[in-house]
């Protein structure tokens, strides 16, 4: 079977934005069923994350803002008939009170134990799957009490994800829209 050849591309307007604004997390199941729409207009590209029982699976949102990057990676191997796509989230996020210090570690401690499906929400408002096939992981992480006075404190996380895709664009350019795919927590704290 050849392989399929690519279209011709024009030079596209100046029209985005970089960054993200925000993640959804999403507890990684095995047992969850991914689904895409198979009639209609839009083929393939309607996602539903729910559980074994049916139950819209919930994402935990959190509001980023500043240096949170996201990219992908294709890697191809001739040799062995390989690619794969590595997947990479850098989430930067600041304490969530001087009173709660504890939040925060309890926090960090669950995203690098966890696995996660994570829904990124760029500042073009556009949404993309990470993790569809087999999660991501938290692979390091950091907090910075910095050494001036003006430096900032943080805490920084690195999510991985391996998958035979790229991250997929979901159907939706609302938080709210996102109800027909996952259920949005609507309490962050």
């Amino acid at each position: 079977m050849a392989c399929n050849t690519i279209d011709a591309r024009l030079e596209p307007c100046k029209e985005y934005i970089g960054g993200i604004q925000g993640i959804f997390l999403i507890p990684f199941v095995w047992s969850d069923v991914i689904t895409y729409q198979t009639t209609g207009s839009n083929i393939g590209s309607v996602l539903t994350i729910k559980d074994s029982a049916a139950v819209l699976k919930t994402g935990y949102f959190w509001e980023l803002k500043g240096a949170s990057s996201f990219e992908y990676a294709p890697t191809s191997d001739r040799n062995g008939g390989t690619t794969m796509f590595t997947t990479t989230l850098n989430v930067n996020f600041k304490p969530s009170s001087v009173t709660t210090a504890m939040k925060d570690f309890t926090d960090m401690m669950t995203l690098t134990q966890g696995r996660f499906r994570i829904v990124v929400w760029d500042r073009n408002d556009n949404f993309w799957l990470m993790g569809e096939q087999f999660g991501a992981d938290a692979t390091t992480g950091a907090g910075s009490w910095g050494t001036a006075l003006g430096d900032p404190r943080t805490y920084s996380v690195t999510f991985i994800g391996e998958e035979s895709e790229p991250p997929k664009p979901l159907n939706s350019t609302t938080y709210a829209g996102l109800s027909t795919i996952f259920t949005p927590d609507s309490t962050p704290s």
